[in-house]
Protein backbone atom coordinates (compact mmCIF):
# COMPACT_ATOMS: atom_id res chain seq x y z
CA UNK A 1 0.00 0.00 0.00
CA UNK A 2 2.54 2.38 -0.45
CA UNK A 3 5.74 3.27 1.99
CA UNK A 4 3.42 6.03 3.07
CA UNK A 5 0.11 4.69 4.27
CA UNK A 6 -1.80 8.19 4.81
CA UNK A 7 -5.41 6.11 5.10
CA UNK A 8 -4.07 3.77 7.84
CA UNK A 9 -2.78 7.08 9.94
CA UNK A 10 -5.61 8.81 9.60
CA UNK A 11 -7.83 5.13 11.20
CA UNK A 12 -5.25 5.25 14.14
CA UNK A 13 -5.36 8.54 14.76
CA UNK A 14 -9.11 8.02 15.13
CA UNK A 15 -8.82 4.93 17.33
CA UNK A 16 -5.84 6.86 19.35
CA UNK A 17 -8.40 9.39 20.35
CA UNK A 18 -10.78 6.59 20.91
CA UNK A 19 -13.68 7.63 17.76
CA UNK A 20 -15.58 4.75 16.33
CA UNK A 21 -16.27 6.43 13.23
CA UNK A 22 -16.05 10.12 11.83
CA UNK A 23 -16.99 12.73 9.49
CA UNK A 24 -13.74 13.53 7.35
CA UNK A 25 -13.52 17.31 6.19
CA UNK A 26 -10.98 17.98 3.05
CA UNK A 27 -9.06 20.18 1.41
CA UNK A 28 -6.49 19.59 -1.10
CA UNK A 29 -4.25 16.62 -0.22
CA UNK A 30 -6.39 16.58 2.75
CA UNK A 31 -9.24 15.36 0.11
CA UNK A 32 -7.35 13.27 -1.50
CA UNK A 33 -6.24 11.39 2.06
CA UNK A 34 -9.86 11.30 3.37
CA UNK A 35 -10.95 10.18 0.17
CA UNK A 36 -9.14 7.13 0.29
CA UNK A 37 -10.15 6.73 3.82
CA UNK A 38 -14.29 6.46 3.00
CA UNK A 39 -12.96 4.29 0.23
CA UNK A 40 -10.37 1.72 1.90
CA UNK A 41 -11.93 1.70 5.77
CA UNK A 42 -16.30 2.16 5.06
CA UNK A 43 -16.70 1.59 8.47
CA UNK A 44 -15.01 4.21 10.19
CA UNK A 45 -16.05 7.35 8.37
CA UNK A 46 -19.82 8.64 8.83
CA UNK A 47 -19.72 11.61 6.09
CA UNK A 48 -16.83 12.67 3.45
CA UNK A 49 -16.82 16.31 2.47
CA UNK A 50 -13.92 17.27 0.09
CA UNK A 51 -12.88 20.87 -1.23
CA UNK A 52 -11.02 20.56 -4.47
CA UNK A 53 -9.38 17.24 -4.27
CA UNK A 54 -7.24 15.61 -7.16
CA UNK A 55 -8.84 11.84 -8.32
CA UNK A 56 -6.09 9.85 -9.41
CA UNK A 57 -3.83 11.81 -11.79
CA UNK A 58 -4.87 10.86 -15.27
CA UNK A 59 -4.90 12.48 -18.68
CA UNK A 60 -8.04 15.24 -18.22
CA UNK A 61 -10.08 17.02 -21.20
CA UNK A 62 -9.90 20.09 -19.60
CA UNK A 63 -7.15 20.19 -17.05
CA UNK A 64 -3.30 20.22 -17.94
CA UNK A 65 -2.31 17.53 -20.27
CA UNK A 66 1.25 16.65 -18.62
CA UNK A 67 2.78 17.52 -15.39
CA UNK A 68 2.06 20.02 -12.31
CA UNK A 69 -0.54 22.90 -13.13
CA UNK A 70 0.10 26.59 -12.55
CA UNK A 71 -0.96 26.53 -8.90
CA UNK A 72 0.85 23.52 -8.28
CA UNK A 73 4.27 24.89 -9.35
CA UNK A 74 3.92 27.73 -6.85
CA UNK A 75 3.09 25.54 -4.46
CA UNK A 76 6.40 23.65 -4.97
CA UNK A 77 7.74 27.09 -5.45
CA UNK A 78 6.33 28.14 -1.54
CA UNK A 79 8.23 25.16 -0.17
CA UNK A 80 11.37 25.24 -1.49
CA UNK A 81 11.15 29.21 -0.33
CA UNK A 82 8.81 29.93 1.93
CA UNK A 83 9.22 34.01 1.77
CA UNK A 84 6.21 35.77 2.13
CA UNK A 85 6.72 37.66 -1.22
CA UNK A 86 6.24 33.67 -2.85
CA UNK A 87 3.47 32.96 -0.24
CA UNK A 88 1.61 35.95 -1.52
CA UNK A 89 1.94 34.86 -4.64
CA UNK A 90 0.38 31.50 -3.95
CA UNK A 91 -2.55 32.98 -1.30
CA UNK A 92 -2.61 35.14 -5.24
CA UNK A 93 -3.42 31.97 -7.12
CA UNK A 94 -5.42 30.06 -4.34
CA UNK A 95 -8.47 32.38 -4.37
CA UNK A 96 -9.85 33.54 -6.96
CA UNK A 97 -9.37 36.98 -5.65
CA UNK A 98 -7.24 37.07 -2.56
CA UNK A 99 -8.49 40.66 -1.37
CA UNK A 100 -7.15 42.98 1.75
CA UNK A 101 -6.24 40.07 3.62
CA UNK A 102 -4.00 38.72 1.24
CA UNK A 103 -0.97 40.45 2.47
CA UNK A 104 -1.88 39.15 5.96
CA UNK A 105 -2.61 35.69 4.67
CA UNK A 106 1.06 35.53 3.09
CA UNK A 107 2.59 36.73 6.21
CA UNK A 108 0.63 34.35 8.38
CA UNK A 109 1.49 31.03 5.72
CA UNK A 110 5.26 32.14 5.56
CA UNK A 111 5.93 32.11 9.17
CA UNK A 112 4.14 28.96 9.49
CA UNK A 113 6.01 27.27 7.05
CA UNK A 114 9.50 28.72 8.11
CA UNK A 115 8.28 27.67 11.71
CA UNK A 116 8.78 23.46 10.31
CA UNK A 117 11.78 23.35 8.26
CA UNK A 118 11.14 19.76 8.90
CA UNK A 119 7.51 19.71 7.22
CA UNK A 120 8.87 21.23 4.24
CA UNK A 121 11.84 18.75 4.11
CA UNK A 122 9.67 15.81 4.17
CA UNK A 123 7.54 17.05 1.48
CA UNK A 124 9.66 17.78 -0.80
CA UNK A 125 11.13 14.76 -0.42
CA UNK A 126 8.23 13.06 -0.66
CA UNK A 127 7.14 13.50 -3.80
CA UNK A 128 5.90 11.11 -5.70
CA UNK A 129 6.63 10.73 -9.89
CA UNK A 130 3.04 12.38 -10.67
CA UNK A 131 4.14 15.29 -8.62
CA UNK A 132 2.60 14.71 -5.56
CA UNK A 133 3.75 13.51 -2.44
CA UNK A 134 0.66 11.47 -2.35
CA UNK A 135 1.57 7.29 -2.81
CA UNK A 136 -1.79 5.60 -2.00
CA UNK A 137 -4.70 6.88 -4.03
CA UNK A 138 -8.15 5.45 -4.35
CA UNK A 139 -9.22 3.60 -7.22
CA UNK A 140 -11.83 3.92 -9.31
CA UNK A 141 -13.11 0.50 -8.06
CA UNK A 142 -12.73 1.31 -4.45
CA UNK A 143 -14.50 4.74 -4.97
CA UNK A 144 -17.01 2.84 -6.74
CA UNK A 145 -17.57 0.85 -3.30
CA UNK A 146 -17.76 3.94 -0.84
CA UNK A 147 -20.67 3.73 1.14
CA UNK A 148 -20.82 7.51 3.06
CA UNK A 149 -22.59 10.20 2.06
CA UNK A 150 -20.29 12.26 -0.19
CA UNK A 151 -20.20 16.47 -0.44
CA UNK A 152 -18.11 17.45 -2.89
CA UNK A 153 -17.15 21.07 -3.22
CA UNK A 154 -14.80 22.95 -5.85
CA UNK A 155 -14.31 26.12 -7.08
CA UNK A 156 -15.44 26.81 -10.67
CA UNK A 157 -12.02 28.74 -11.16
CA UNK A 158 -9.86 26.41 -9.33
CA UNK A 159 -6.16 27.11 -11.10
CA UNK A 160 -4.45 24.12 -9.06
CA UNK A 161 -7.26 21.16 -9.48
CA UNK A 162 -9.72 21.59 -11.99
CA UNK A 163 -12.95 20.79 -11.43
CA UNK A 164 -13.40 18.41 -13.93
CA UNK A 165 -11.20 16.06 -11.09
CA UNK A 166 -14.92 16.23 -8.66
CA UNK A 167 -16.90 15.59 -12.10
CA UNK A 168 -14.90 11.96 -12.47
CA UNK A 169 -15.55 12.02 -8.09
CA UNK A 170 -19.35 12.94 -8.46
CA UNK A 171 -19.80 10.09 -11.43
CA UNK A 172 -18.13 7.31 -9.09
CA UNK A 173 -19.13 7.53 -5.94
CA UNK A 174 -22.30 5.94 -5.52
CA UNK A 175 -24.20 8.49 -2.72
CA UNK A 176 -22.65 11.85 -3.82
CA UNK A 177 -23.59 15.29 -4.91
CA UNK A 178 -21.30 18.17 -6.09
CA UNK A 179 -21.48 21.65 -5.31
CA UNK A 180 -19.78 24.35 -7.70
CA UNK A 181 -18.70 27.50 -6.50
CA UNK A 182 -18.59 30.31 -9.01
CA UNK A 183 -15.91 32.95 -8.69
CA UNK A 184 -14.18 30.54 -6.44
CA UNK A 185 -10.40 29.28 -6.55
CA UNK A 186 -8.90 26.35 -4.48
CA UNK A 187 -10.02 27.68 -0.56
CA UNK A 188 -14.11 27.38 -0.93
CA UNK A 189 -13.93 27.08 2.72
CA UNK A 190 -12.41 30.35 2.99
CA UNK A 191 -13.54 32.21 -0.28
CA UNK A 192 -17.55 31.22 0.66
CA UNK A 193 -17.20 30.33 4.17
CA UNK A 194 -20.34 31.49 5.56
CA UNK A 195 -22.12 29.26 2.73
CA UNK A 196 -19.51 26.43 3.25
CA UNK A 197 -20.31 26.18 6.68
CA UNK A 198 -24.07 26.46 6.39
CA UNK A 199 -23.42 23.51 3.59
CA UNK A 200 -21.92 21.20 5.33
CA UNK A 201 -23.35 21.41 8.97
CA UNK A 202 -26.88 20.74 6.67
CA UNK A 203 -25.07 17.83 5.18
CA UNK A 204 -23.69 15.91 7.97
CA UNK A 205 -27.22 17.01 10.13
CA UNK A 206 -29.69 15.88 7.66
CA UNK A 207 -27.58 13.08 5.88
Amino acid sequence: MGERDHPRTVVEFLDALGIEKAALVGNSMGGVVSLATAALYRDRVSHLITMGPAAKPRPGLFGPGGGPTEGMKILFAAYRDPSQDTMRRLVDIMSYGSGEAADDLAAERAAAAQGRPDHLKHFLEGLAEDCTPITRWATPEELLGTTAPSLLIHGRDDRVVHFESSLELVSLIPDSRLVLFNHCGHWAQLEHAAEFNHLVTDFVTNN
